[in-house]
């Protein structure tokens, strides 16, 4: 049955895919955004405005049945723009959806949720949370889903992890016992587009169905479509965490928010981002090879990448 979606976070990376999908899908989408024809021809109902603008969430929700709530600072200066986002902005589109009678509100968090004292980022989802959860009632119900690392085509977050994979010596981030759940972005769609009209609700963490990888497995399958890398090194924690301050402080001084911080290491080096609990099944998913030569080959045609080398011939 079509319905009425009202989508944030719809000019996003993940929001990009999520979009075709629910349209895709046969359901009418009203779309927040910032700028409006960033839409212009992916999607006909824009809203103009964000999270901090009460009159456009009442326009955005209105005659609304469910909300997708995919919108989300993964970046900032400080913990308070983290939470201005994250948890303010969280509740002031649920409150307006709560007075327009939407029946459903779809929230994408993060696993990192579940780690609320390892950074800001972490904090402000489980905050989030916090508040939705104990109104998914018979009036409203609210689902949670927990994606793990989305990459993908087009993602500018795990380039640079993607360009130290491709050195023949790869010096990485994180501990060699790591394990990790990851999510091609095509995918991690799919199950927005299915959570709009299921019946589920509470929290569910999601996977490709593997349940977990290591950085070994990530580079074996790197090397496995490129040759590269050959070997792995794991920087130490703390030299990590040096360069993440030197990183920090380069963005203060110009003023802007960045990813590489102490606290994103404080992710990193946490032992345990395998989803677990009620996992969203996911019918035939991209595996991280698949994926990852998906992933590549775009960075490659659109130039993030160098080309792979060819690989030379014999004169016989």
């Amino acid at each position: 049955m079509a319905l009425r979606v009202a989508l944030t976070g719809a000019t996003g990376f993940s929001g990009q895919f999520i979009l075709p999908q629910i349209l895709g899908a046969g359901h009418e989408v009203v779309a927040l955004a910032r700028k409006p024809l960033a839409l212009s021809g992916k999607c006909k109902n824009v809203i103009a405005g964000d999270l901090t603008d009460e009159a456009a969430l009442a326009k955005l929700v209105d005659g609304a049945e469910v909300v997708v709530h995919a919108a989300g600072a993964t970046s900032a200066k400080s913990r308070a723009e983290f939470f201005e986002t994250n948890v303010e902005g969280t509740k002031r589109l649920f409150r307006a959806a709560r007075a327009a009678k939407v029946r459903r509100f779809v929230f994408v968090s993060s696993l990192a949720a579940r780690e609320p004292n390892l950074s800001a980022y972490a904090a402000s989802k489980a905050e989030a949370e916090k508040f939705l959860l104990p109104h998914d009632d018979e009036d409203c119900d609210v689902l949670v889903l927990r994606p793990p690392a989305i990459y993908g085509p087009g993602d500018k977050a795990t380039l640079p992890l993607f360009k130290m994979l491709q050195a023949r010596v790869a010096v990485l981030p994180g501990r060699k016992t790591s394990r990790f759940s990851l999510l091609h972005v095509s995918d991690f769609a799919k199950v927005v587009c299915d959570s709009v009209d299921a019946t589920a609700h509470a929290i569910f963490e999601l996977d490709d169905q593997t349940l977990g990888y290591s950085w070994a497995d990530l580079a074996a399958a790197n090397a496995a479509l490129t040759g590269k890398p050959q070997r792995v090194l794991h920087l130490p924690r703390g030299a990590a965490h040096a360069v993440a301050g030197v990183a920090e402080t380069f963005a203060r001084l110009r003023g802007v928010s960045g990813m590489t911080t102490r606290e994103k290491m404080a992710e990193i080096y946490h032992d345990d981002w395998v989803a677990h609990g009620w996992l969203w099944p996911i019918a035939k998913p991209v595996k991280l090879k698949e994926g990852l030569a998906q992933t590549l080959g775009w960075y490659r045609e659109h130039g993030w990448l160098p080309p792979q080398p060819q690989p030379t011939r014999s004169a016989s």
